[in-house]
């Protein structure tokens, strides 16, 4: 079974974030197990049945499907105490079953964001690195997302992707 290590230096994860993760109670998350060792953790995932995620090889439709689903995931992800703002969000972090975006089938590797960035902030950033800028349709998509984002305002920015994901379902009836 293939396995991801990573180690991480000067930072405290709280206890109870901890055990929500060894313990597999927030399901969005890649299974993982971590050691503590005088301020150094070193995390390992198990991503069995899993891979990594390829924007490149994704459609328009899949890439809105999956930032949509991504802000489904750090809401559910928040109910489980995990704020969005706690974790790193990067394509390179995003993996899934048979390489579905669904919500069902996409997981994160858990990755602590020191900076505490924004989680609204994230995944503009990230729809920024999905889409394809040389595509004029996508390149649009990108400047919509980050205008919708803006605000502030999550539930205007889902909205928005609603609307796009069902004006390219209609098209493709």
């Amino acid at each position: 079974m293939q396995r991801i290590n990573q180690n991480m230096t000067g930072y405290r994860m709280p206890a109870y974030v901890e055990e929500i993760l060894t313990e597999n109670y927030c399901k969005n998350f890649v299974r993982m197990s971590i050691i503590r060792d005088s301020g150094k953790y070193s995390f390992s995932y198990k991503p069995a049945g899993l891979s990594r995620l390829d924007p490149s090889k994704m459609t328009l439709y899949d890439k809105l499907l999956l930032i949509r689903n991504l802000i489904s995931l750090s809401e559910n992800a928040s109910d489980h105490l995990i704020e969005g703002e706690s974790y790193l969000l990067e394509p390179e972090l995003v993996y899934s079953k048979g390489c579905s975006v669904d919500m069902n089938s996409i997981r994160l590797l858990y990755y602590p964001d020191v900076k505490k960035l924004d989680f609204r902030y994230k995944i503009v950033l990230f729809a920024d690195r999905i889409l394809n800028k040389s595509i004029r349709e996508e390149r649009e998509m990108a400047e919509r997302i980050r205008s919708a984002a803006e605000p502030g305002d999550m539930n205007r920015l889902k909205m928005f992707l609603d609307k796009a994901i069902l004006r390219i379902e209609n098209s493709m009836n």
